[in-house]
């Protein structure tokens, strides 16, 4: 019988091992190290299977820790991220995209959770009478590992094998010995074993369903963080990397063209943000980061590869040419996948593999142009967008595309480019005297200007930032082609959506206007000034002494504002201190009150035995000591030195016990009254005698609540 239990810990830990195989989707890249965990686990129940269950369940913790460490250890991580596997990485795990990032508290999580399922099942090989039970906690892991998984989905060769060696355990049932036809023939005459297929069929297709027929497929709770990243207007960024002087290096990459893709040129837009929030006066990134994977998106067929070093480590972004495939370093996106940075600070010179899409030009573009409603920033540009556009040459259509063609051609060829264009803010009133007045900007009007017009359409549109690279600067060696991103390549450009990808236009002049006459400011009306009230006559002279205000203390009230927050907060200390003094008061309180409830209720003659009782516990609480070879009538004595006041109370109270207990009274209700009066006498005396401190300790001694001090009567 040992040997097939222990053959039957052996398939729970290989069952095991195929779970923890399919745990690596969890992750953007297969995690080998989670076999560790039910192997560990497994060996550690092989050991100790004889023993008790105490010391199985004991050594099996040891052995999901050990396992835990180990994986954490081997991915990098820390004793921090130990102690977080055990903890609040759970909740980080439930609250990340897929793919989760394998940062090594997260691995560690995944582990325990193995870990715990592969324990749970060789504990429960031991149940010869529940022989499928085992099952359970395997299926339990592999339906959280489908979800967490999700959208990938489950992988089919892992449920096949599943279910071939759960077929192999069912057969090992423990019982006589017999032969595999014998047990074949068992198992068809399993009653439960068509309800427990059922159910587990059930249980699969309710999980397995929905993720299979949602779009996102993705049962995590799609909540806010509960960190988010501090960004700086992009805008600003950009304005400030232009500025700088002399300028510096930012970042170099090596892009692997690949012709066969029609791939032949190295793309000379690198996006780093997208902002889609206008309120009217600036543009404001509307961004929750969360740590993911690093596959970001499926693989394309109009994708790249580069290597990105990062040459100042003040810059996190990476530079992107269109949406992001996989990026080989942990980082931290948005839900729109618009902005991607380095989860942790880059260090100078290393390189990152990074593989994005390529995003094509107007004329490249496929699909219908995306439609929104105008809104209030925008509804009054729309015929100023139709007339640039009919002046741009677009006729009248309506077709989205043509009428966007006109518009940036007359902003490139009519309007003037000036970096120190007066107005140069980006404010609606601003943007609509830049459009119908001067057509003299700064090249994020340009960009800001265009989105809105495009908006006013009821076009898509969006600001992008980033870097714009001049393709003279390229330094190709067979199939990689170098560049250096200065500072000076930073850019602003509108783009918009086409199709499921967004699309660059350049309504910016390409070269700034030289001409150093400006146009006139508006001359600006002086309002009059406002009537002055009357002035009121000095008041008479007195010789009488002016008394000074009272000098009022200014650092009084910031003094006393700190006063009152060390005293909230020493408060608050002692209340917390307080708290389990406060709950052991209570649960010692409320136990001897039920038990005295307890006690005095029920027939007459158990009453007397229950104030007897009482009466005996208060004097053990009181110090005294009862020993079961004494009789009532010698506990009273002995309990004379405890309560002298009340030695008559204590023998009549014995008297009445052993009177109930070993004879039949004629009016056994008034004997109970008289001994609970007996008992109230003898605890209202003991409480007399004592200070205050005694009395606390007399009420909450827990010697009468423990069995090798409690009162024997």
């Amino acid at each position: 019988m040992i040997d097939l239990l222990r053959l039957r810990l052996v398939l729970a830990g290989v069952m095991m091992c195929l779970v923890a195989i399919s745990a690596g989707v969890v992750f953007d890249q297969q995690e080998w190290t989670f076999l560790i965990a039910p192997v560990i686990v497994t060996v550690a129940a092989w050991s100790v299977f004889a023993r008790r269950w105490t010391g199985r369940l004991a050594t099996g913790v040891i052995a999901i820790v050990s396992g835990t460490t180990l994986v954490v250890i081997i991915a990098g991580g820390d004793a921090a991220d130990v102690v977080a596997s055990f903890g609040s990485s759970t909740q980080r795990l439930l609250s990340t995209e897929w793919p989760s990032p394998d940062r090594p508290e997260l691995l560690g999580t995944v582990a325990t959770l193995l870990g715990i399922a592969t324990l749970a099942a060789a504990e429960l090989t031991h149940r010869a009478r529940f022989h499928l039970s085992p099952l359970l906690p395997v299926l339990a892991a592999q339906l959280l590992i489908i979800s967490l998984s999700a959208p990938h989905g489950p992988q089919w060769w892992t449920l096949t094998a599943l279910a071939l060696l759960a077929v192999i355990f069912t057969i090992m049932r423990p019982g006589a010995e017999m032969e595999l036809r014998d047990r074949l023939a068992l198992l068809r005459g399993e009653r439960r074993l068509i309800p427990a297929a059922c159910l587990t069929i059930g249980v699969a297709a309710l999980v397995a369903v929905p993720l299979t027929l949602s779009g996102r497929a993705d049962p995590r709770r799609n909540e806010p963080a509960a960190s988010s990243a501090s960004l700086i207007d992009p805008i600003e960024a950009t304005l400030a990397l232009q500025t700088i002087e002399p300028p510096i290096e930012l970042h170099e990459l090596q892009v692997s063209s690949d012709v066969a893709n029609g791939l032949d040129a190295v793309p000379t837009r690198w996006r780093t943000a997208a902002l889609s929030r206008y309120d009217g006066r600036r543009w404001s990134p509307n961004l929750v980061l969360r740590p993911i994977g690093r596959r970001l998106n499926p693989p394309a067929d109009d994708e790249i590869d580069y290597t990105i070093t990062f040459e100042n480590d003040d810059v996190q972004f990476v530079p992107l040419p269109g949406a992001p495939i996989v990026i080989d370093a942990p980082i931290e996106t948005d839900e729109a996948r618009t902005l991607v940075g380095l989860l942790e600070r880059p260090v100078a010179g290393d390189p990152y593999r990074v593989t994005a899409r390529v995003e094509p030009t107007p004329e490249e573009a496929v699909g219908s142009i995306g439609v929104i409603e105008a809104d209030e920033n925008t509804t009054a540009l729309a015929d100023l967008a139709q007339g640039l556009a009919r002046e741009g040459g677009a006729e009248e259509t309506t077709d989205f595309l043509e009428q966007l063609r006109g518009i940036e051609a007359t902003m490139r060829e009519e309007f003037v480019l000036r970096t120190d264009a007066p107005g140069g803010g980006l404010q609606r009133l601003l943007i609509e005297r830049f459009l119908r007045e001067t057509r003299r900007g700064n090249a994020e009007q340009f960009a800001t200007a265009f989105v809105l017009l495009a908006r006013s359409l009821g076009v898509e549109a969006r600001v992008a930032t980033g870097y714009e690279i001049d393709p003279t600067n390229l330094d190709t060696t067979g199939d990689l082609a170098t560049l250096t991103i200065l500072s000076t390549d930073a850019a602003v450009w509108p783009e918009v959506r086409i199709g499921d990808r967004w699309v660059a236009f350049d309504p910016t002049p390409p070269e700034e206007s030289t001409d150093s006459s400006p146009p006139p400011v508006e001359p600006q009306v002086q309002t009059p000034a406002p009537p002055q009230p009357p002035i009121d006559e000095p008041p008479d002279a007195v010789d009488d002494p002016v008394v000074a205000d009272e000098v009022v203390d200014e650092g009084t009230p910031a003094r006393l504002s700190v006063i009152v927050t060390y005293a909230l907060y020493v408060g608050v200390v002692v209340a917390i201190l307080l708290v389990p003094v406060l709950l052991f008061v209570l649960i010692v309180l409320g136990a001897k009150r039920r038990r005295r409830r307890r006690r005095l209720s029920g027939s007459a003659r158990e009453r007397v035995r229950g104030a007897w009782s009482l009466a005996t516990n208060a004097l053990v609480d009181g110090g005294m000591s009862i020993t079961k070879s004494e009789t009532n009538d010698e506990i009273a004595i002995v309990a004379a030195g405890y309560a002298p006041k009340a030695t008559r109370e204590l023998r009549r109270l014995a008297r009445l016990s052993s009177t109930t207990t070993f004879g039949d009274p004629t009016h056994p209700e008034l004997l109970a009254d008289d001994a609970v009066a007996c008992l109230n006498q003898v605890e209202a005396t003991m409480s007399e005698g004592r200070t205050r401190r005694q009395r606390i300790g007399w009420r909450l001694s827990l010697r009468s609540l423990r069995s090798s001090t409690t009162s024997p009567v």
